[in-house]
Protein backbone atom coordinates (compact mmCIF):
# COMPACT_ATOMS: atom_id res chain seq x y z
CA UNK A 1 0.00 0.00 0.00
CA UNK A 2 1.35 3.43 -0.98
CA UNK A 3 0.46 6.35 1.32
CA UNK A 4 1.67 9.93 1.40
CA UNK A 5 3.75 11.15 4.33
CA UNK A 6 1.06 13.68 5.20
CA UNK A 7 -1.60 10.98 5.32
CA UNK A 8 0.55 8.81 7.60
CA UNK A 9 1.29 11.75 9.86
CA UNK A 10 -2.39 12.63 10.20
CA UNK A 11 -3.57 9.03 10.72
CA UNK A 12 -0.57 7.27 12.20
CA UNK A 13 -2.61 4.99 14.49
CA UNK A 14 -4.60 3.70 11.54
CA UNK A 15 -1.50 2.78 9.53
CA UNK A 16 0.21 1.32 12.58
CA UNK A 17 -2.59 -1.25 12.64
CA UNK A 18 -2.64 -1.72 8.87
CA UNK A 19 1.07 -2.54 8.73
CA UNK A 20 0.24 -5.82 10.48
CA UNK A 21 -1.62 -6.84 7.34
CA UNK A 22 0.58 -5.39 4.60
CA UNK A 23 3.66 -3.21 4.22
CA UNK A 24 2.97 0.52 4.12
CA UNK A 25 5.16 2.44 1.66
CA UNK A 26 5.40 6.12 2.59
CA UNK A 27 5.73 8.56 -0.30
CA UNK A 28 6.61 12.25 -0.59
CA UNK A 29 6.00 14.20 -3.79
CA UNK A 30 5.16 10.92 -5.46
CA UNK A 31 8.48 9.28 -4.58
CA UNK A 32 8.99 6.35 -2.21
CA UNK A 33 10.66 7.52 0.99
CA UNK A 34 10.16 4.91 3.70
CA UNK A 35 8.33 1.75 4.69
CA UNK A 36 6.25 1.07 7.80
CA UNK A 37 6.72 -2.55 8.88
CA UNK A 38 5.18 -4.64 11.65
CA UNK A 39 7.57 -5.55 14.47
CA UNK A 40 8.97 -9.09 13.81
CA UNK A 41 7.02 -12.06 15.07
CA UNK A 42 8.54 -14.33 17.73
CA UNK A 43 10.07 -11.23 19.33
CA UNK A 44 9.12 -9.53 22.57
CA UNK A 45 5.38 -8.94 22.68
CA UNK A 46 4.43 -11.76 20.29
CA UNK A 47 3.72 -15.32 21.29
CA UNK A 48 5.67 -17.98 19.39
CA UNK A 49 3.56 -19.54 16.69
CA UNK A 50 1.09 -16.66 16.56
CA UNK A 51 -0.52 -16.72 13.09
CA UNK A 52 -1.06 -13.79 10.77
CA UNK A 53 -4.80 -13.09 10.43
CA UNK A 54 -6.00 -13.22 6.83
CA UNK A 55 -8.53 -10.34 7.02
CA UNK A 56 -10.23 -11.74 3.92
CA UNK A 57 -7.74 -10.14 1.50
CA UNK A 58 -6.28 -13.39 0.12
CA UNK A 59 -7.92 -16.02 -2.11
CA UNK A 60 -10.12 -18.40 -0.12
CA UNK A 61 -8.32 -21.54 1.02
CA UNK A 62 -9.55 -24.98 0.03
CA UNK A 63 -12.19 -26.07 2.51
CA UNK A 64 -13.11 -22.48 3.43
CA UNK A 65 -16.58 -22.38 4.99
CA UNK A 66 -18.82 -19.34 4.54
CA UNK A 67 -20.93 -17.96 7.35
CA UNK A 68 -24.10 -19.10 5.56
CA UNK A 69 -22.74 -22.63 5.14
CA UNK A 70 -21.86 -22.67 8.83
CA UNK A 71 -25.40 -21.67 9.82
CA UNK A 72 -26.92 -24.33 7.56
CA UNK A 73 -24.65 -27.00 9.02
CA UNK A 74 -25.22 -26.11 12.68
CA UNK A 75 -28.99 -25.90 12.27
CA UNK A 76 -29.01 -29.54 11.11
CA UNK A 77 -26.65 -30.87 13.79
CA UNK A 78 -26.77 -31.52 17.51
CA UNK A 79 -23.00 -31.02 17.74
CA UNK A 80 -21.38 -27.75 18.81
CA UNK A 81 -19.06 -25.96 16.41
CA UNK A 82 -17.02 -22.79 16.17
CA UNK A 83 -16.17 -20.88 12.98
CA UNK A 84 -12.86 -18.99 12.95
CA UNK A 85 -11.52 -17.38 9.77
CA UNK A 86 -13.50 -19.77 7.57
CA UNK A 87 -12.40 -22.89 9.44
CA UNK A 88 -14.77 -25.08 11.45
CA UNK A 89 -13.86 -26.59 14.82
CA UNK A 90 -15.91 -29.31 16.53
CA UNK A 91 -16.27 -28.73 20.27
CA UNK A 92 -15.79 -31.90 22.29
CA UNK A 93 -17.92 -32.79 25.28
CA UNK A 94 -16.39 -31.05 28.34
CA UNK A 95 -14.68 -33.03 31.10
CA UNK A 96 -15.67 -33.12 34.77
CA UNK A 97 -12.81 -30.77 35.71
CA UNK A 98 -13.81 -28.36 32.96
CA UNK A 99 -17.42 -28.20 34.13
CA UNK A 100 -16.41 -27.85 37.77
CA UNK A 101 -14.27 -24.81 36.94
CA UNK A 102 -17.05 -23.32 34.82
CA UNK A 103 -19.40 -23.54 37.80
CA UNK A 104 -16.92 -22.00 40.23
CA UNK A 105 -16.16 -19.06 37.93
CA UNK A 106 -19.80 -18.46 37.06
CA UNK A 107 -20.80 -18.31 40.73
CA UNK A 108 -17.86 -16.02 41.59
CA UNK A 109 -18.68 -13.69 38.70
CA UNK A 110 -22.37 -13.68 39.58
CA UNK A 111 -21.68 -12.87 43.24
CA UNK A 112 -19.54 -9.90 42.22
CA UNK A 113 -21.66 -8.64 39.33
CA UNK A 114 -25.04 -8.78 41.07
CA UNK A 115 -24.21 -5.29 42.33
CA UNK A 116 -23.65 -4.18 38.71
CA UNK A 117 -27.08 -3.81 37.15
CA UNK A 118 -25.69 -3.53 33.62
CA UNK A 119 -23.47 -6.67 33.60
CA UNK A 120 -24.13 -10.40 34.07
CA UNK A 121 -22.25 -13.70 33.56
CA UNK A 122 -23.32 -16.45 31.14
CA UNK A 123 -21.97 -19.88 30.22
CA UNK A 124 -21.64 -21.99 27.06
CA UNK A 125 -23.27 -23.08 24.87
CA UNK A 126 -23.74 -19.46 23.84
CA UNK A 127 -22.87 -18.41 20.27
CA UNK A 128 -20.98 -15.14 19.97
CA UNK A 129 -20.50 -13.46 16.57
CA UNK A 130 -17.24 -11.51 16.27
CA UNK A 131 -15.65 -9.48 13.48
CA UNK A 132 -12.02 -8.38 13.53
CA UNK A 133 -12.23 -4.60 13.66
CA UNK A 134 -9.09 -4.10 11.58
CA UNK A 135 -11.05 -5.28 8.53
CA UNK A 136 -13.02 -2.04 8.55
CA UNK A 137 -9.78 -0.16 7.81
CA UNK A 138 -9.26 -2.18 4.64
CA UNK A 139 -12.65 -2.73 3.06
CA UNK A 140 -16.39 -3.03 3.61
CA UNK A 141 -17.36 -5.75 6.06
CA UNK A 142 -19.54 -8.65 4.86
CA UNK A 143 -21.17 -11.63 6.58
CA UNK A 144 -18.28 -13.95 5.75
CA UNK A 145 -16.12 -11.84 8.08
CA UNK A 146 -18.19 -13.16 10.99
CA UNK A 147 -16.51 -15.62 13.36
CA UNK A 148 -18.67 -17.68 15.70
CA UNK A 149 -17.23 -18.82 19.03
CA UNK A 150 -18.52 -20.22 22.31
CA UNK A 151 -16.48 -18.97 25.29
CA UNK A 152 -16.81 -21.22 28.35
CA UNK A 153 -17.85 -18.28 30.55
CA UNK A 154 -18.54 -14.72 29.47
CA UNK A 155 -19.66 -11.41 30.92
CA UNK A 156 -22.07 -9.22 28.97
CA UNK A 157 -22.70 -5.57 29.79
CA UNK A 158 -25.55 -3.35 28.57
CA UNK A 159 -26.70 -6.40 26.65
CA UNK A 160 -30.41 -5.73 26.27
CA UNK A 161 -29.79 -3.45 23.28
CA UNK A 162 -27.86 -6.27 21.54
CA UNK A 163 -30.60 -8.91 21.63
CA UNK A 164 -32.37 -9.25 18.26
CA UNK A 165 -35.94 -10.25 17.39
CA UNK A 166 -34.95 -13.96 17.47
CA UNK A 167 -33.69 -13.62 21.06
CA UNK A 168 -30.08 -13.96 19.88
CA UNK A 169 -27.26 -11.88 21.36
CA UNK A 170 -25.40 -9.93 18.66
CA UNK A 171 -23.04 -7.75 20.68
CA UNK A 172 -19.46 -8.05 21.93
CA UNK A 173 -18.73 -9.57 25.36
CA UNK A 174 -16.86 -7.48 27.90
CA UNK A 175 -14.98 -10.46 29.36
CA UNK A 176 -14.51 -14.03 28.13
CA UNK A 177 -13.04 -17.13 29.75
CA UNK A 178 -11.51 -20.10 27.94
CA UNK A 179 -10.72 -23.27 29.90
CA UNK A 180 -8.04 -25.04 27.88
CA UNK A 181 -7.73 -28.77 27.35
CA UNK A 182 -4.97 -30.74 25.57
CA UNK A 183 -7.02 -30.66 22.34
CA UNK A 184 -7.81 -26.92 22.46
CA UNK A 185 -4.62 -25.52 24.00
CA UNK A 186 -3.18 -24.04 20.80
CA UNK A 187 -6.49 -22.73 19.49
CA UNK A 188 -7.52 -21.08 22.76
CA UNK A 189 -4.13 -19.52 23.55
CA UNK A 190 -3.31 -18.25 20.07
CA UNK A 191 -6.11 -18.23 17.52
CA UNK A 192 -9.02 -17.35 19.81
CA UNK A 193 -7.02 -14.99 22.01
CA UNK A 194 -6.06 -12.96 18.95
CA UNK A 195 -9.66 -12.96 17.73
CA UNK A 196 -10.95 -11.66 21.06
CA UNK A 197 -8.34 -8.92 21.12
CA UNK A 198 -9.09 -7.73 17.59
CA UNK A 199 -12.88 -7.90 18.00
CA UNK A 200 -13.25 -5.40 20.83
CA UNK A 201 -13.40 -7.73 23.87
CA UNK A 202 -11.97 -5.96 26.94
CA UNK A 203 -10.53 -8.93 28.83
CA UNK A 204 -9.80 -12.62 28.32
CA UNK A 205 -9.03 -15.27 30.95
CA UNK A 206 -7.16 -18.42 29.87
CA UNK A 207 -7.63 -21.04 32.58
CA UNK A 208 -5.18 -23.95 32.33
CA UNK A 209 -6.12 -26.94 34.57
CA UNK A 210 -3.02 -28.90 33.53
CA UNK A 211 -0.58 -26.23 34.74
CA UNK A 212 -3.01 -24.81 37.31
CA UNK A 213 -2.62 -21.24 36.09
CA UNK A 214 -4.95 -18.40 35.17
CA UNK A 215 -3.66 -15.99 32.54
CA UNK A 216 -5.50 -12.68 32.24
CA UNK A 217 -5.15 -10.45 29.20
CA UNK A 218 -6.51 -6.91 29.06
CA UNK A 219 -7.10 -5.23 25.70
CA UNK A 220 -7.41 -1.60 24.67
CA UNK A 221 -8.22 -0.34 21.17
CA UNK A 222 -7.94 -3.94 19.90
CA UNK A 223 -4.35 -4.24 21.13
CA UNK A 224 -2.82 -6.02 24.13
CA UNK A 225 -2.71 -3.58 27.05
CA UNK A 226 -1.61 -5.63 30.07
CA UNK A 227 -1.34 -9.29 31.04
CA UNK A 228 -0.67 -11.33 34.18
CA UNK A 229 -0.26 -14.98 35.20
CA UNK A 230 -1.63 -16.29 38.50
CA UNK A 231 -0.63 -19.62 40.09
CA UNK A 232 -1.64 -21.53 43.22
CA UNK A 233 -1.36 -19.37 46.30
CA UNK A 234 -2.29 -16.28 44.28
CA UNK A 235 -5.51 -14.36 43.74
CA UNK A 236 -6.50 -13.77 40.13
CA UNK A 237 -7.58 -10.15 39.68
CA UNK A 238 -9.71 -8.81 36.86
CA UNK A 239 -8.30 -5.71 35.18
CA UNK A 240 -11.65 -4.69 33.74
CA UNK A 241 -13.67 -5.07 36.95
CA UNK A 242 -11.82 -3.57 39.90
CA UNK A 243 -12.35 -5.70 42.99
CA UNK A 244 -13.27 -8.92 41.18
CA UNK A 245 -10.78 -11.32 42.77
CA UNK A 246 -10.76 -15.14 42.75
CA UNK A 247 -8.50 -17.54 44.70
CA UNK A 248 -6.59 -19.74 42.27
CA UNK A 249 -6.56 -22.57 44.82
CA UNK A 250 -10.36 -22.51 44.92
CA UNK A 251 -10.58 -22.72 41.12
CA UNK A 252 -8.39 -25.83 40.87
CA UNK A 253 -9.55 -27.55 44.05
Amino acid sequence: MYVSATEVQNNFGKYLKLCKVENIVVTRNGKKQAMLLCYPRNSEGYEAGEPFPDYGMSPKKEGYVTYRQFLDMTEKSDNRYELIDGEIFLLASPSFTHQRIVGILYIAFWEFLREHDSCAPFVAPFDIDLIRQHIQLLREVNEDDINVVQPDVLVLCDYEKDINEKDKYKGTPTLVVEIVSPSTRSRDRIKKLGLYMESGVDECWIVDPMNETIMIYSFKDCELDTDAVYMRGHQAKSMRFAGMIIDVDKVFG
